[in-house]
C-alpha cells in the first residue's frame, strides 16, 4: 500500500492523472491512497503501524531547476532558502518520527543550497537522536544505478543575508548581500532572521554528511538535486 500526500489538492489531481497514464495495472494503482495533509503535522496511522519507507520531497527554492525555469535565477534571494528551512526541518522530523525501526526516509530537494539540504538533515538528526530513537545517514547504494554520478554532501558552509545595516548605495532598500561563517557572527551583525540550525554544528561531522548526495546538472544532463537516506536504527 502507498500513501501519496500533498498539501495542495491540485497537485494531487495531477499525480492521480500521471499514475493512470503510467500504464501500471489497476490492481496496483488501487493500492494508492491520496491524502491532503500538511506534511509537517501528518497524523500517525490509526493502526499504530509505522511506515516501511517515506519519500520526503519537501517544498524548496528550486534553485537546481534554473536550466528549465528561467524565472528562478533573476528572483533568487538567500531569504527564500532561509525562510523554508524551518518548514523543511519540521517535515523531515515528522517523517523520521513516522518511520518504523529498520525503515528508511529519503529526504530530497531540487536545491543545492546547504541551508535546505545538509543543514536540515544535520538539525533533524540532532533533534531526533536526542530522543529515545536512533537514526543514521546511509551511504548511497552504489550498485543501484551503475554509472550514476553523485557528489558527496558538504559539512561546512556560510549563510547569506541581506544586511540592512550595511547599505552600499543610498537607494539600496535591502542592504548588501553578506555571508556569515557562524551564528555568533550574524548575531553580532544584528540580523534578526537567523536560526542557529542554519550553520554546521559540532555534531555535523559526526553525522557523516558526506553520505548525502549532491547531483550536479552537468554530470547527468539533469537539474540539480539533493538526496539523503536516513535509516531508523531503534
Amino acid at each position: 500500500r502507498v500513501i501519496a500526500n500533498d498539501v495542495h489538492p491540485k497537485r494531487l489531481d495531477s499525480l492521480r492523472e500521471a499514475i493512470h497514464r503510467s500504464g501500471v495495472s489497476q490492481e496496483l494503482t488501487n493500492r494508492v491512497t491520496y491524502t491532503n495533509f500538511d506534511a509537517s503535522v501528518f497524523p500517525s496511522p490509526k493502526s499504530k503501524k509505522l511506515f516501511d519507507a517515506i519519500i520526503c520531497d519537501v517544498p524548496c527554492s528550486g534553485d537546481g531547476t534554473i536550466r528549465k525555469d528561467p524565472h528562478i535565477l533573476p528572483m533568487w534571494s538567500p531569504r527564500t532558502s532561509n525562510e523554508l528551512h524551518s518548514l523543511q526541518l519540521k517535515i523531515l522530523s515528522k517523517a523520521m518520527e513516522l518511520i518504523k525501526k529498520g525503515g528508511v526516509v529519503c529526504y530530497s530537494t531540487c536545491s543545492l543550497n546547504p541551508i535546505e539540504d545538509e543543514a536540515v538533515v544535520s538539525a533533524a538528526l540532532r533533534e531526533m537522536n536526542a530522543k529515545d530513537s536512533s537514526y543514521q545517514l546511509l551511504d548511497w547504494p552504489e550498485k543501484l544505478l551503475p554509472g550514476f554520478t553523485r557528489r558527496p554532501g558538504v559539512d561546512t558552509w556560510k549563510v547569506g543575508f541581506y544586511d540592512e545595516n550595511n547599505l552600499e548605495k543610498d537607494d539600496d532598500d535591502f542592504g548588501s548581500l553578506s555571508f556569515f561563517a557562524s551564528y555568533d557572527d550574524v548575531i553580532e551583525a544584528k540580523i534578526k532572521e537567523a536560526n542557529e540550525s542554519f550553520w554546521p554544528q559540532s555534531s555535523s561531522k559526526e553525522h557523516s554528511l558526506h553520505r548525502c548526495s549532491r547531483l550536479f546538472p552537468q554530470d547527468q544532463d539533469t537539474g540539480g538535486f539533493f538526496v539523503a537516506l536516513i535509516k531508523r536504527i531503534t
